[in-house]
């Protein structure tokens, strides 16, 4: 079986990854905690407040709602750069064959760490800390079949050092 994709990277792929990364991590957990810390202390302190304390319980809230979203977005920006590779992905039983630029790569599976499977995207993580990112509408129709073919091969091909 042999899955091919094309596609090209776009700053939105990559901040909905960081943003998944966040906030399922101890980050995102604590980011949920200060958002209903905020929320609560704007609810029941609100009256009573001073202006600056106003302005302060407002910016807190923002801090993880807005602030925090939009510095990822800026983070994921800059990693994408001003030139955004094409690329072409087909994915075989021996492993990825890569096409970006003109460029080409064979990737074999015992160098993919994982998969993850999110509900827009499905990210697969490589040995030296790189990755790709398969959006829902690159994946299609195929995304369930792919994620179980990819997580089978990357299963198949671990190696005791890597387990």
């Amino acid at each position: 079986m042999e899955y091919s994709y094309r596609y090209q990277v776009r700053i939105s792929d990559l901040w909905q990854a960081s943003m998944y990364y966040a906030y399922s991590s101890y980050m995102g957990m604590v980011n949920l905690v200060c958002i209903a810390a905020s929320i609560a202390l704007i609810v029941s302190r609100w009256k009573g407040a001073s202006d600056p304390f106003k302005a302060a319980m407002v910016l807190f809230l923002m801090l993880f709602t807005v602030i925090q979203p939009v510095m990822i977005w800026m983070k994921a920006r800059a990693a994408a750069g001003a030139g955004r590779p094409k690329l072409e992905l087909t994915f075989a039983r021996n492993g990825i064959h890569v096409v970006s630029d003109g460029r080409i790569q064979d990737v074999k599976w015992q160098r993919v760490r994982s998969i993850v499977k999110k509900p827009t995207i499905v990210l697969l993580y490589m040995d030296d800390g790189a990755g790709y990112i398969l959006r829902n509408s690159t994946l299609g129709k195929t995304r369930d079949e792919f994620y179980q073919f990819a997580k089978n091969r990357i299963q198949e091909n671990r190696t005791p050092e890597n387990r």
